[in-house]
């Protein structure tokens, strides 16, 4: 599914304020995986995504996914691949148009689909029934502004339009940073479920690291631009809280 090879990553090289954000990380992740990413500020982990998602471009290296290589394709080529969810719920999402306008928006991402889709009424129960599943009574206020909604709300929603049209991959930077503890908990279940129903692969960041053990069947250490260590879930299982603290010490 994804395939990074050698990936290396300098900002201002050369320069007095050079970065060496990855250095040589080279990962396989398979198809359906969950993969649960940690470290410290700086360490190289939003980089990595961002590199996948096209954002960015590597230094050197190469990046494939399903065989393609897309190492310096821009992140629009990129779409029909790769959907992501932000650390801020406003980003993806059009505050002033409401949420069956986003829903429209969504469903036209990776493929060029003409504007009209979204104004019958079969996208409108679609979209309705997606939304009753997330249990916040949402799916009766399809007129209502995205950005009069919560941060939950929105963030929920944003990871529901990531999938609304076919997408392989679903990269999620700190999704539940700006959320209450019952909004995150929704949006982690969610992309859990999401995993599990419909087999795309989750690349998660966060530092909650209770959320670590709890999520995802893959668990990632970085430090100082590089992976430290690499647990799979039969490994991840045996570990208690305390071994994760244990390794920012």
């Amino acid at each position: 599914m994804i395939r990074i090879q050698h990936l290396t990553k300098i900002f201002n090289a050369g320069k007095e304020d050079e970065v060496r954000a990855l250095q040589d990380v080279s990962l396989d992740i398979q198809k359906g995986s969950f993969v649960v990413v940690i470290g410290s500020n700086g360490s190289g982990k939003s980089t990595l995504l961002n590199l996948i998602l096209g954002s960015i471009f590597p230094t050197s290296g190469k990046i494939f996914i399903n065989e393609h290589e897309l190492t310096m394709q821009p992140e629009h080529l990129r779409t029909k691949w790769i959907s992501m969810v932000f650390q801020n719920p406003g980003n993806g999402t059009a505050p002033d148009l409401s949420i069956l306008e986003n829903f429209r928006l969504a469903s036209l991402r990776s493929t060029s689909k003409k504007m009209k889709i979204g104004i019958d009424n079969h996208f409108r129960l679609m979209v309705k029934e997606k939304i009753s599943a997330l249990g916040m009574g949402l799916e009766n206020k399809l007129q209502q502004p995205m950005g009069s909604l919560s941060g939950g709300q929105r963030q929920a929603l944003t990871l529901l339009m990531g999938v609304m049209d076919k997408t392989d991959i679903l990269l999620m930077d700190e999704p539940t940073a700006a959320l209450d503890p019952k909004s995150a908990q929704i949006i982690l279940q969610l992309a859990s479920e999401i995993n599990k129903t419909l087999g795309i692969t989750v690349v998660l960041i966060t530092h909650s690291l209770k959320d670590a053990l709890q999520y995802g069947n893959r668990l990632l250490l970085f430090k100082s631009g590089t992976v430290v260590k690499d647990l799979d879930e039969k490994q991840k299982q045996q570990l208690a809280l305390s071994d994760l603290y244990e390794w920012f010490a």
